[in-house]
């Protein structure tokens, strides 16, 4: 394995991924997708070259960009609206309910504020995600411990669901929450 910042790796569409002359056959990046996307256009289309080529795994790929967006908790509340599974979302303020706004793209709980029923703000953070549109999901409360931590799970997906991870922290889960051990009977 080696660090290298995304200028300093070599996309190739027929060979694969070169850090160091070094071919690679996995590649992890923290650039996120939608930046890739908007900004890297044309690393975008390289990198889908090169997955379809097989010569390099990226893992966290590209369509794992529809479970980090919160755009599609409003495509599944329209697709099944009132489904037990799922809270409601929209495009706009919930009139009467309280809600959480959250970027569609954003990370760490920044810029998600936490709406009462009245429209007043009870709970909110700052961030670099300001900017982007927002979707309004009905609030649910999370499981709490004794010292009044909240508890969020999280899956993992690198081609298919393949682990499962718990956030401890507060209102709203940020980059200082912490990830929790935990074992499974």
């Amino acid at each position: 394995t080696a660090f290298a910042y995304a200028h300093e790796v070599v996309f190739n569409d027929e060979e694969g991924v070169f850090f160091d002359g070094e071919n690679y056959e996995y590649w992890f990046k923290l650039v996120p997708w939608e930046d890739i996307a908007v900004e890297e256009g044309e690393l975008a289309i390289i990198l889908k070259n090169i997955v379809q080529n097989q010569k390099a795994i990226i893992l966290n790929p590209a369509y794992t960009l529809l479970f980090q967006s919160k755009g599609i908790l409003k495509i599944l509340w329209d697709l099944y609206p009132n489904h037990p599974l799922l809270l409601q979302a929209s495009d706009k303020p919930l009139a009467g309910k309280k809600c959480v706004k959250k970027p569609v793209f954003g990370r760490e709980g920044a810029n998600v504020s936490v709406i009462e029923a009245d429209g007043s703000i009870s709970s909110q953070n700052g961030g670099d995600y300001g900017q982007n549109r927002a979707i309004y999901q009905e609030f649910y409360e999370f499981n709490k411990d004794a010292a009044n931590n909240s508890y969020q799970a999280g899956v993992f997906f690198a081609y298919e669901a393949c682990a499962l991870g718990y956030r401890r922290g507060g209102e709203i889960l940020d980059n200082y929450s912490k990830f929790v051990g935990h074992f499974i009977k």
